[in-house]
């Protein structure tokens, strides 16, 4: 057994396609189905069900799956750890992130930095659906998401870190009320971008503007927080975003106001990891500085802003 023939049926798994995976591996389509017909031999098993005409594997191919994801990754995370070795550094994580909490993830990495030192770090900023799936699989070391939204299974460790604080955010081009806090009924008059409809923050803006039995003026939605925020700080709409999808570093402009929502349903979001042992020593760190580090006053630092 030679570790490229897990690499190809890791790739034909992840591809759900002979060809494609051929591609990706640089070898020819023949190539690449002798090695895991070689590899089928090697074990015994029929990993690849070749009958059906959708691809699929057999439940032993299932099992030598899950196998060749647990050997690859050690694999990697070897040869990471002597090149870490050499490079002097404290470690390294992945981390997957949703889109409106992306900016605590700096304030993450100066603690790490600050609490064990220098090391190596690879954000994915993915949905929910795609961070729990990754963390299943090993190619997440930690997720911060939606904490609701996660499998309610022993598979899964999940700590609270903060409650998202939503707002009404837009340029001087607009009047908002002076108090800190607008309605559902308010909010409902401003031309607005919206995250896509999928997204678990949109779904909790529609419930708010539902309960309040109002229709919104939405002109724009997006799965992009860079191009909401790019439309808001020209002056053409106004939004509804978590206070987390705001720079944290970088307070807001004196253009920006915010109004909090009347009466909103919050999300709460939290870190997530598998519950088995963490792969390394420095996962397991950084799993502990995540729980001690103050989030949610780093949030509430944003400036809140009326028009002059």
């Amino acid at each position: 057994m030679f570790l490229k023939q897990l690499y190809y049926l890791r790739e034909i798994d992840r591809l759900r396609s002979f060809s494609k995976a051929a591609d990706v591996c640089n070898v020819s389509q023949p190539a690449l189905s002798r090695a895991i017909r070689q590899l089928e031999h090697e074990l015994g098993v029929t990993i690849v069900d070749r009958r059906k005409k959708v691809f699929g594997l057999t439940a032993e191919g299932v099992r030598v799956m899950k196998w060749a994801n647990d050997i690859l990754r050690n694999v990697a995370e070897m040869r990471n750890e002597i090149s870490l070795s050499k490079e002097d550094i404290a470690g390294a994580i992945k981390i997957g992130v949703i889109p409106t909490a992306v900016h605590i993830v700096p304030v993450l990495m100066d603690a790490i930095k600050e609490k064990i030192g220098d090391f190596s770090c690879d954000v994915s900023v993915l949905p929910n659906a795609e961070i729990i799936g990754k963390l299943a699989s090993k190619q997440l070391d930690i997720g911060i998401m939606y904490y609701d939204q996660c499998p309610q299974a022993q598979a899964f460790m999940v700590r609270a870190l903060y409650t998202e604080q939503q707002v009404l955010a837009g340029t001087s081009a607009y009047v908002f009320p002076y108090q800190d806090e607008i309605s559902w009924e308010e909010a409902a008059t401003f031309p607005l971008a919206l995250l896509s409809k999928g997204m678990r923050c949109r779904q909790l803006v529609d419930i708010g503007f539902q309960t309040a039995g109002v229709v919104p003026i939405i002109r724009l939605e997006t799965a992009s927080l860079e191009l909401i925020h790019a439309r808001i700080m020209s002056g053409a709409l106004a939004t509804i975003l978590p206070l987390s999808s705001f720079p944290l570093r970088v307070p807001p402009t004196g253009l920006l106001q915010m109004r909090r929502l009347a009466g909103f349903s919050p999300g709460s979001i939290g870190l997530v990891r598998l519950s088995e042992h963490p792969p390394s020593d420095f996962v397991a760190q950084v799993w502990k500085v995540g729980l001690e580090t103050d989030f949610r006053q780093q949030i509430d630092n944003l400036c809140w802003r009326r028009p002059n």
